[in-house]
């Protein structure tokens, strides 16, 4: 790739990086859905067993679908113009589960909600990438923390909200929200269109077969992804999980409301600390990360206290919240030009982690034991040290060119 194409100017760098963080905000919102109003969507359609679970998996299978996509239009679609469409969609898929009258419609209304937010997360981290250059994981770390004040806030939101409308209103009020995003996104980049010389330069190689197979031959990025996959059911299966295992095992529903709103607390702390006096986190920090958050998990669990589980929750979060935006940085590392497909790649991987978290959380707490259905993410956060030390054992592959 000739480097000169990959030159932006500042303006062009300020739109699209505005368009990452405001689409990553409102799909903080969205992130959230499944696990903060798990009860009400699971009283609704009087729902048991595995098929609590099914909100979030089918959500996440949507979402794996969304990444064949993301690297298909790779260097042929402007990534400001995906933001509109998967916006859009987003929309539409929060007024299809907010009306929806059967839980098939509901399933249905997740998948396609899913579909948009993966191309949401994929865009964003790799949009950043691209722009921001050598110093992405700064603005990574600004992009995540963002994130993490969306998801903040969505528990202590919706818990407001809930006193006024039921989940249904919830579903629509942000699929106004969403609406306006991309009205936001929209007028940015008319006004980038307007001036064809301030036109996007960052161009992106297509994809090919041989880019999966040259990426794969690599044990380092085996290793990365494989961190990356259970890093993901750790954090996705707690969160998920949390305030169903609060109301089942304590009848504490607030409690694990609040344990929500703490993890997303610690872990923006720690991605915001990240940005501003990291510059260069490597894989060690995820793999001791992934042994503190294990322990935590662990011995907030084991001490049988809804109040020590809640503040152990904030141990979690401040030690894992790093996670997503370390491993996209060390993924993209090598191979400019291309970061569409390692960053879809590493979601598409981490997605499969959170399409079977759900119901093996929903399954194991409910049919088999409490404990042994918290005790899983612990065990996925000692394999994500695991990966994460071997990763970082590991060469790096030369700049692709």
């Amino acid at each position: 790739m000739v480097e000169a194409e990959n030159q932006v100017s500042a303006r062009e760098r300020n739109i699209v990086t505005a368009s990452a963080l405001s689409s990553i905000f409102i799909f903080s919102f969205i992130i959230a859905l499944p696990g903060v109003l798990i009860n009400e969507v699971v009283d609704t359609f009087s729902l048991g067993g595995f098929s609590e679970g099914l909100m979030g998996t089918f959500t996440n299978i949507g979402f794996m679908v969304s990444m064949f996509f993301v690297v298909l239009v790779q260097g042929r679609v402007k990534k400001t113009k995906l933001f509109i469409f998967a916006l859009c969609l987003q929309a539409v898929a929060l007024f299809v589960t907010g009306f929806s009258p059967t839980f098939f419609i509901f399933l249905l209304g997740s998948l396609i909600l899913g579909f948009s937010n993966g191309f949401i997360d994929s865009c964003s981290n790799s949009a950043i990438v691209d722009v921001q250059g050598e110093g992405c994981s700064k603005y990574l770390g600004y992009l995540h923390g963002l994130f993490g004040v969306g998801a903040l806030l969505a528990p202590l939101v919706f818990m407001v909200a809930l006193r006024f409308i039921d989940w249904r209103g919830i579903h629509f009020a942000l699929t106004g929200f969403s609406v306006l995003v991309m009205v936001f996104i929209f007028s940015l980049t008319r006004g980038l269109g307007a001036e064809k010389k301030q036109e996007t330069k960052v161009r992106e190689h297509l994809f090919t077969a041989s880019d999966l197979r040259a990426y794969l031959r690599v044990r380092r990025n085996v290793a990365l992804s494989l961190a990356g996959m259970f890093g993901m059911f750790a954090l996705f299966a707690v969160l998920i999980w949390i305030v169903r295992y609060m109301t089942l095992r304590f009848d504490a529903e607030d409690i694990g409301l609040l344990s929500v709103t703490i993890y997303w607390i610690c872990a923006t702390a720690n991605r915001l600390l990240f940005a501003r006096f990291v510059k260069n986190a490597s894989m060690l920090f995820v793999a001791i990360g992934a042994l503190l958050s294990g322990a935590a998990v662990f011995i907030g669990v084991a001490s049988g206290n809804p109040i020590v589980l809640c503040v152990m929750m904030g141990v979690f979060g401040f030690c894992s919240g790093h996670f997503v935006q370390v491993l996209v940085a060390e993924c993209a590392a090598g191979y400019k030009g291309r970061t569409s497909f390692t960053t879809s790649f590493l979601m598409f991987v981490m997605c499969i982690a959170r399409i079977g978290a759900p119901v093996i959380m929903a399954f194991v707490g409910t049919q088999v034991s409490l404990f042994g259905g918290m005790m899983i993410p612990v065990v996925a956060c000692l394999l994500t040290a695991v990966f994460s030390w071997y990763a970082m054992k590991s060469q790096q592959p030369q700049t692709a060119v």
